[in-house]
């Protein structure tokens, strides 16, 4: 991806880099033809209800007879293209184990993708625990899958156990999806696989819209106190500062730096019950990284409002978790954009990879690190192979030096990383937010809700 900078802690050895290359160059490739197999599959097995082919049967039966047989063949046989059905007939085919060359190319494809990734994070196929569950998850070995998961639980804990998976984690749920024997969860192992969004949860194959059915609400914001800690003057790190201090509670923040310039903070998912009055919840978080529009961001036009940002005035959005996922829905918003000009987005662990900004101009980047699980819930994680979404976005995509997760996703850790360990980053990024790095004139909090107060 243009503008991608790639930090490894420790560095990677020579070479590396252009082996992990061609082995994701291998994926994609597989992945594109996994779907050009599907594709003829399907066109194949619809042939055999053909009208035209039908009334040929009445006055050629003998020959239609055999072109029948030919083509349930090709769509049945392992020698052909396994059992290449779609719709209701896939779903059946699935809960029965029927297997499909499509879906075997796609799994070697994910397979690849995970190949990549251990070059640089050897210990997920030298750890044998890990080994062994990658070799299960992806080898239609699903009891034994579940087996070995829940031992690495009891012998690690569930900390220790996400945290060995993480930078693979999108690669093996999508090649368990695609496996399994249930057939609602295919779609979504189909969409990891050749870099499209998921539009269900790979477990269960769970839709996106019944699961954030709940997040609803025209969204409003109240000016709130101010904690302690506030960034006197303008800068990622100050900006980052901020979000930590505002912490998880349904706040947000708005500062005015010199030259008329405007900033809106939006922290994250907060802890808790998974649906709460405010937007920073679980529902929450699920709608703004999976769809475009939600309480929260309909809440975040509201503060900026109330704020009083000049219509056409310069914006810059800078978001955590969740918050990046709101701020970058925010930005694709073609209305919003129209009364003000977002210059930057800055989305920090969030899962942004199929958003795009209204304005083509705005700059956007995104900072994540290859064991918080989070950035890739859209689908696309560490071992993607489909790196040209954006090749105008500047991504920083570096492996923490402690690897356990969700600890690793906090903005406190992103905030010392990119303070520590990632000081060309850090550099790059203030050299884009120049115009933003002035003093702070004016500073709000608001205080975030689903709806109006009745």
């Amino acid at each position: 991806m243009s503008g991608c900078l790639d930090e490894h802690g420790g560095g990677a050895p020579a070479g590396v880099a252009e082996r992990e290359a061609r082995l994701k160059a291998a994926a994609l490739e597989l992945a594109r033809v996994a779907e050009r197999i599907r594709a003829t599959g399907e066109r194949t097995a619809s042939a055999l209800l053909d009208p035209v082919l039908t009334r040929s049967a009445l006055a050629r039966p003998v020959s239609a007879l055999r072109v029948h047989a030919a083509l349930l063949q090709a769509v049945t046989s392992r020698r052909g293209l396994g059992f290449a059905f779609g719709g209701t007939l896939a779903r059946l085919g699935g809960v029965a184990g029927m297997e499909s060359l499509a879906r075997q190319v796609a799994v070697t494809s994910l397979r690849l993708r995970i190949a990549a990734v251990a070059l640089t994070h050897p210990e997920l196929l030298t750890d044998p625990a890990t080994r062994a569950l990658v070799d299960a998850a992806t080898g239609d070995r699903e009891i034994e899958a579940g087996r070995l998961l829940r031992a690495m639980v009891a012998e690690r804990g569930a900390s220790e156990a996400m945290s060995a998976v993480a930078p693979i984690i999108m690669e093996v749920l999508a090649a368990r999806a695609l496996v399994d024997e249930n057939p609602f969860n295919d779609g979504c192992g189909w969409a990891i696989a050749t870099g499209r969004r998921p539009d269900a949860e790979p477990l269960l194959g769970l839709a996106t819209r019944a699961i954030t059915r709940w997040d609803r609400g025209e969204g409003s914001a109240t000016p709130a106190d101010a904690p302690p800690g506030l960034a006197t003057r303008g800068g990622v790190l100050g900006f980052l500062g901020n979000i930590a201090a505002l912490g998880t509670d349904g706040r947000v923040l708005l500062q005015e730096v010199e030259g008329g310039r405007y900033v809106l903070h939006a922290p994250g998912m907060g802890f808790g019950r998974p649906i709460n009055d405010t937007p920073q919840d679980f529902v929450g978080a699920g709608r703004n990284a999976m769809l475009n529009d939600s309480p929260y961001v309909r809440a975040l036009a509201k503060a900026i409002r109330a704020f009083g940002v000049p219509d056409g005035a310069p914006l810059a959005l800078i978001g955590h978790s969740e918050g990046g996922a709101a701020v970058m829905n925010l930005a694709q918003n073609p209305a919003f954009c129209a009364r003000y000009r977002v210059t930057h987005v800055v989305c920090v662990g969030s899962p942004i990879d199929f958003k795009v900004c209204a304005d083509p101009e705005t700059w956007v980047a995104s900072v994540t690190n290859q064991h918080d699980i989070v950035p890739a819930l859209d689908g696309l994680g560490t071992g993607s192979c489909f790196a040209d979404l954006h090749p105008g976005w500047y991504v920083v995509d570096y492996t923490h030096p402690s690897h356990r997760f969700p600890q690793c996703h906090s903005i406190g850790v992103y905030l010392a990383d990119l303070r520590e360990h990632l000081p060309a980053a850090r550099a790059h990024l203030d050299e884009r937010l120049a115009a933003y790095r002035g003093a702070v004139l004016r500073s709000q909090v608001y205080r975030l809700h689903d709806r109006e107060a009745r």
